[in-house]
């Protein structure tokens, strides 16, 4: 028996090899969709026409994406516009928007969320997508392949796919108009060793000296021993060819959609009392809550929509001052709007949401402070929010600052308090609307002169001294003296 046990074991260098083997099983295979029109598509242009977005490069306005019509015409990517529509005059150029096509972006990514778990945004106009995971789900590569195509062109672009074991060479081959499926890490150099070496992301020195030495695929470089490459073009070669193979590992940064909620609940009959459907707000209030609180989030905002039959819903919106995730605080406010709105029409049905769901922040309080109470912020926070839902969103206001130097011009109202920054000068509390004279001889200046020069653009030119003063009576003023009035002194304002 211990002879049959001894025959059967692995020996020691099986079991070494067993785990230095690579498992193609569970090795990364990433996906990698290019949108060439993308920057054409956020811009909501006809892609059946001569289109072409324009940016600036190196000072220069230059075209930055072309359609396939503009193309046949001889349009490309590159050319200055006048030089375009001397090639094509019916050319239409519109300005590159990367803010739309930002948004673009994460909107596809949304969408291929639902076929990987991980997807990443770190390459220009492409999606990453690790597909190992998901080939049983879908059926294989092929069927992965198809649908994910299917589901991209249904938002109205046009993919091209590539898939390997690199993040890089699917990223290569995608942007090279080479839609292939290499499953394997070994047979990928294979499938690289055709393409030529300016399709690397390497400087132009290195490739000029690399076309001098009669390279122009990469086969060549992989032919070449790694010392010498190292010696003569540096170790960034060596780390490009090692991402392009799969032998250097590269962290992406993950995709993730922002969190968002919705919840329904159907009532068993019309109802028209608020009494009567409230406490199906309390229970989509507390869902909500337990949301919040098992990602660790607030909310800056509820919307909580009242169906009813053949009418529109209608719609309570509350905006919070700060992060909030206190439902008792939520329903209170969403009372007493209803209380305040009387209903068009008998509730089928209530329906919660929220897409303003930011990282929750604990409140700050001293450890050893007993006599500060932690939730005196909170609180007034929350009788902002009370006064804001029932005045009005723009009801309340505070006091804020404008871009203008001028005292009397200064000021304004904005509707979230300012930070208060330590380095500008003292302002006082009270300003007066009309400056009053004074003699210098009756106040005593304590501080150093604030020179005010400005509002020679709009005929308003002043130009004052300030001076923080303190009167026989003990008040702290604040004076200026007049420089276009012959020196004239005036009180501006009091301090507290």
């Amino acid at each position: 028996m211990a002879a049959t046990a001894r025959a059967l074991s692995p020996t020691p260098t099986d079991r070494v090899d067993a785990l230095v083997k690579p498992n193609a099983a569970n090795s990364p295979l990433w996906l990698c969709a290019y949108f060439p029109d993308l920057a054409l598509a956020a811009l909501h242009l006809d892609l059946g026409q001569a289109v072409a977005s324009s940016a600036l490069s190196k000072g220069q306005t230059r075209l930055y994406a072309v359609s396939e019509a503009a193309r046949q015409a001889g349009v490309e990517p590159g050319m200055a516009p006048a030089a375009a529509l001397a090639l094509c005059p019916g050319l239409s150029i519109r300005n590159r928007d990367p803010l739309a096509e930002r948004q673009a972006l994460q909107q596809l990514a949304e969408i291929a969320l639902d076929f990987s778990p991980w997807v990443s945004l770190d390459q220009t106009d492409c999606l990453l997508l690790e597909i190992r995971s998901c080939l049983t789900l879908f059926g294989g590569v092929e069927h992965l392949q198809d649908k994910l195509r299917t589901a991209l062109q249904t938002a109205r672009h046009r993919p091209l796919i590539a898939i390997s074991p690199s993040p890089t060479a699917s990223t290569l081959l995608a942007r090279l108009n080479l839609e292939t499926i290499v499953s394997d890490r070994q047979a990928l150099r294979s499938a690289l060793g055709p393409l030529p070496i300016a399709a690397l992301e390497l400087d132009d020195k290195i490739l000029h000296r690399l076309f001098r030495t009669g390279i122009r695929q990469l086969t060549d470089l992989w032919r070449l021993p790694r010392d010498g490459l190292a010696k003569r073009y540096g170790a960034v070669l060596l780390q490009q060819l090692d991402k392009l193979a799969g032998q250097q590992t590269q962290v992406l940064q993950a995709f993730h959609k922002p969190p968002s909620f919705q919840a329904s609940r159907e009532m068993p009959i019309e109802l028209e009392r608020i009494e009567h459907f409230f406490p199906a707000v309390e229970q989509l209030a507390g869902e909500f809550a337990a949301f919040l609180k098992n990602r660790d989030a607030t909310t800056l905002g509820i919307i909580l929509e009242l169906h009813h039959h053949d009418r529109p819903a209608t719609r309570l919106t509350l905006d919070f001052r700060v992060g909030n995730r206190a439902p008792k605080h939520w329903c209170s406010l969403l009372y007493e709007k209803l209380e305040r709105s009387p209903l068009p029409a008998p509730v089928l049905a209530l329906t919660l949401l929220s897409s303003a769901i930011v990282p929750f922040q604990p409140e700050r309080f001293s450890l050893f402070d007993d006599s500060e109470q932690p939730s005196s912020e909170a609180e007034w926070q929350a009788v902002l929010d009370q006064l804001q839902a029932r005045l009005g969103h723009h009801a309340l206001k505070f006091p804020g600052t404008c871009s203008d130097h001028r005292p009397e011009r200064a000021m304004t109202d904005t509707p979230s308090p300012l930070n208060a920054n330590p380095g500008l000068p003292s302002r006082p509390l009270w300003l007066l609307p009309n400056p009053d004279p004074i003699r210098i001889g009756d106040v005593h200046l304590l501080s150093a002169v604030e020179r005010i020069e400005s509002g020679w653009w709009d005929d308003q030119f002043i130009r004052r001294d300030y001076f923080i003063a303190k009167d026989t009576r003990g008040r702290k003023l604040w004076v200026y003296r007049d420089l276009n009035t012959k020196n004239q002194w005036f009180v501006h304002g009091l301090f507290g």
